[in-house]
């Protein structure tokens, strides 16, 4: 094995599959698979590329014969095997990240690539074990916690100028903008604005910029775009309906002076994630994440047809607002349209380690309360390293390792939940059993909260917070001292606060529960499953977050390591 077993909590590695530039013109592009904690493996990707444009219109044949030659190399498919027998023995998965070091690499239709999988070969891109992007790696991002916020705001930008025939280009069909509206409103927790050709808001970039401006979580393009010899061009709309070829550079920019950017981008335009064979610019949707400061784009590499496009968008942001994780999301609606000759023209580019894109109300305890026992424990971890440093007193050490362990309680409770939820499992053989203990005893626990231990908790900050701080202020610098005294004393006062995020915690959970429990009763085993995966996508950036903190806290001190 080349890397140890993975936990039931485990559900995904990320693997790295990173293209170098060649040593030598006409040369081969090394290659390395990377997992952190495994050994890195390397080989050599030689491309034969006239045999895979003789075989563009086979996505099977194309994807069967850039797999072969992505692990040609016997280290490389072992390696591999090795990985996938691990991480599905575990019921996980990969994550993969394609990172391409060589722009002249973008045009090959990557999203068809076949894995070694089993004893056979299977296209990586269309299953949930494998959820695939392409990598855009951004140097000192700081990531913004998910998005909480419901309603989402959605922007959808619909450009079919009057004189498109100028341009050798179709309108945009009615229809097409018809099954679009009535697609996007069906979208729960979705309020959507339109910029359309037609309408009293056309969708030029003076309007598309004023309207970013106001702040949307996505933004959907709707328009045709091309790669000519003068660049890059999505075509929207100019001043008097006609056309107004956008270079990607206006668009970029545009973007990228917003101080609150989009998360998403959808450009459902012909070419609009492609790059030409004889084109060196960087494809716009990479250029979207890298230049423009959204966090993912889903851009499409050729021209894809009316019924792929929507059938993959109606599928894709339907899975999105189910879990939230933009790449998984993808591999599922390409999974939808797998049967079509154009399944592979939809590209994910993503900045996101994780590619966890949405967070959910239930993810709002985490943001309304635990952020600020967060900053109190960085403070107060602080100061405990230097009382010990610098010998303060045997008493302020173990007041402030008291402290941190009453800031580790809450991170606790939800990782203990959510951690027994996620137990269950999703295997139709034990399921119902599983989840029928799991019920009773949620259950038991729900309706027996008392919410005493928090309330006490509260009340046990603010008073080693009024004993510690005066002995505080020589040992930290005065920023980190203010910080600290603000979060405990909102901490120490948050007694209902903090039960009210709890009650809306479990109550979210209990509601989800109790959906399950009505599924299995009524003998839906399948969609049990399924609500239970959804549910446990959403419960997943909380439950993250406070095990990466409960650990470090645990760590911190000796009194927390044990519990």
């Amino acid at each position: 094995m080349i890397i140890g077993s993975m936990g039931p909590r485990e559900e995904y590695r990320t693997l790295e599959i990173r293209v170098f530039a060649p040593f030598a013109a006409g040369g081969g592009y090394p290659i390395e698979l990377d997992v952190p904690g495994a050994p890195r493996f390397a080989g050599t990707l030689q491309l034969d590329r006239t045999k895979l444009l003789a075989l563009d219109r086979d996505p099977a044949a194309y994807g069967q014969l850039l797999g072969r030659a992505v692990f040609a190399d016997d280290a490389l498919v072992d390696g591999y095997r090795q990985l996938m027998a691990v991480v599905q023995s575990g019921g996980g998965g990969l994550r993969v990240h394609l990172r391409l070091d060589t722009p002249e690499l973008e045009a090959l239709r990557w999203e068809r690539l076949y894995h070694p999988l089993n004893s056979g070969w299977q296209p990586l891109g269309v299953t949930a074990i494998t959820p695939f992007s392409r990598w855009v790696p951004i140097r000192d991002w700081k990531r913004p916690l998910p998005v909480t916020e419901r309603p989402l705001r959605m922007l959808a930008v619909v450009a079919s100028p009057s004189d498109l025939d100028a341009y050798n280009l179709d309108a945009i069909a009615a229809a097409e903008s018809d099954a679009l509206r009535r697609t996007l409103d069906g979208l729960p927790d979705v309020a959507v604005t339109y910029l359309a050709t037609g309408t009293s808001a056309p969708p030029t970039l003076n309007n598309i910029r004023a309207a970013l401006a106001s702040g949307y979580h996505i933004v959907h393009w709707v328009c045709h775009g091309a790669v000519t010899p003068a660049g890059r061009f999505l075509y929207l709309e100019g001043d008097g309906g006609e056309t107004d070829p956008v270079e990607a550079a206006r668009l970029v920019s545009s973007l990228k002076a917003l101080s609150d950017p989009p998360l998403l981008c959808s450009l459902a335009a012909c070419e609009s994630g492609s790059r030409g064979r004889q084109d060196s610019h960087t494809p716009l949707g990479a250029a979207l994440v890298e230049e423009g400061g959204v966090h993912a784009a889903v851009a499409m590499a050729d021209r894809v047809g009316v019924d792929t496009a929507r059938l993959f968008m109606e599928q894709f942001y339907s899975r999105l607002l189910k879990h939230g994780v933009v790449d998984l999301a993808v591999n599922e609606a390409r999974a939808l349209v797998q049967d079509t000759w154009d399944w592979g023209v939809p590209v994910l580019f993503s900045r996101l380690p994780d590619n966890q894109l949405l967070d959910f109300p239930i993810g709002r305890f985490y943001s309304g309360y635990l952020t600020h026992a967060d900053r109190a424990f960085y403070a107060a971890g602080e100061a405990l390293a230097s009382a010990r440093a610098e010998e303060h007193g045997e008493q302020l050490v173990r007041d402030l390792e008291r402290l941190i362990k009453e800031l580790s309680k809450s991170h606790k409770v939800l990782v203990d939940v959510a951690s027994q939820f996620r137990r269950v499992g999703r295997d139709p053989d034990t399921f119902a059993d599983k989840f029928e203990t799991f019920y009773y005893d949620f259950t038991e626990y729900y309706n027996g909260e008392d919410w005493v231990d928090e309330d006490t908790s509260c009340r046990e900050i603010w008073t080693l917070a009024a004993k510690v701080m005066p002995r505080l202020a020589p040992l930290m610098d005065p920023a980190t001292f203010q910080q600290l005294g603000q979060e405990l004393d909102l901490l120490g006062n948050a007694d209902a606060n903090l039960i009210r995020q709890f009650q809306t915690y479990l109550d979210e959970m209990n509601a989800a529960v109790e959906g399950i429990w009505e599924r299995l009763g009524n003998g839906d085993l399948d969609g049990a499953i399924q609500a239970k995966r959804d549910f446990e996508a959403q419960i997943t950036p909380s439950f993250q977050r406070s095990k990466e903190m409960l650990s470090q806290m645990s760590g911190s001190i000796t009194a927390v390591a044990a519990a």
